[in-house]
């Protein structure tokens, strides 16, 4: 089914002073369980349904826009837990009495964090691409972790200038995020573009706050793993082959390209109570953008038996 054969409800939910937008699919499956998907950083819960359109079909599924983003409110909280209270509300105003998680990137941060806080409450969790970056030389060399720190703290603590020129038209939008994502479907990236917009004077520009990336500063694969040790549902961790690309372009430099060390996801893997693990071979950071079909398969298969569907 194609995205924009879709109609999903929408919901305005109110989480400790902001309103986050939200998406709801199959409301009639709520007794099944309920299925709370969420998107990563500079993305949409958009870019979700086709993934979210077949799990619908056995599930009732909620997708939140994270703060920040598309038609949920700016905020001066972008916390990690300012996040994981976001979703919290989303399942105490909408989900039903079962539940599992699904998150991509930021949101598979979000979601581990949930499970492993909120454990009598989750049943199963997919992880997309949600365990952060490969090893990186500084983690390990304190003087550099604060020149890292440096740079975060002011080009992700404050409003940045818009540095790319403007978007003329959805048509030209259309052209960058191909060229962002050259494994994403046309068709796919049309139905998508509008809700990764909003008009300015001349233009448009990309629906998120640049604050938001500020989520990440001090963050730490030590601090990650201890969430990832303590959650006790059963989990689906899915990769990327390919995601060097999107690591070595978004954290890169002479020394860092991208690439994890043999074994060092297996290692990440091993901290988990209950996990399989699956490398997609086509895909880079943004799995759902790139074997949509294959993903959304996958997940249909483990939230089935995890729920005990099959």
């Amino acid at each position: 089914m194609a995205t924009s054969d879709l109609f999903p409800l929408v919901h305005r939910i109110d989480s400790n002073g902001i309103t986050l937008n939200v998406l709801e699919l199959a409301p009639e499956n709520k007794a099944t369980a309920t299925l709370v998907m969420h998107h990563g950083l500079r993305d949409s819960a958009y870019a979700l349904l086709p993934i979210a359109s077949v799990l619908s079909e056995q599930f009732h599924v909620l997708l939140p826009e994270l703060r920040g983003h598309g038609q949920s409110d700016t905020s001066d909280a972008y916390g990690v837990f300012d996040f994981v209270l976001d979703v919290h509300e989303v399942i105490s105003t909408l989900a039903g009495d079962r539940l599992a998680l699904l998150g991509h990137s930021l949101g598979g941060h979000i979601v581990s964090k949930y499970a492993a806080i909120f454990p009598e409450r989750v049943e199963a969790v997919a992880i997309i691409e949600g365990l952060g970056p490969p090893h990186r030389a500084h983690e390990t060399n304190e003087a550099a972790e604060m020149q890292v720190l440096q740079f975060m703290i002011l080009n992700r603590l404050r409003q940045q200038p818009r540095r790319s020129r403007p978007i003329r038209n959805e048509a030209d939008a259309l052209e960058r995020l191909l060229r962002n994502n050259p494994r994403l479907e046309r068709n796919q990236a049309a139905d998508l573009v509008p809700h990764l917009l909003r008009p300015i004077a001349g233009g448009f520009e990309w629906a998120f706050d640049s604050r938001a990336s500020s989520v990440f500063v001090g963050a730490s694969r030590e601090n990650d793993a201890k969430f990832w040790r303590n959650i006790k549902a059963p989990c689906l961790v899915v990769s990327g082959t390919l995601s060097f690309e999107y690591w070595g372009a978004e954290m890169g430099d002479e020394t860092f390209d991208g690439h994890f060390a043999e074994n060092e996801m297996q290692q990440r893997i091993d901290l988990f109570d209950d996990c399989e693990h699956y490398w997609f071979e086509h895909s880079g950071h943004m799995v759902h953008y790139d074997e949509p079909g294959r993903l959304a398969n996958v997940c249909l298969t483990f939230f089935s038996e995890k729920l005990s569907l099959l």
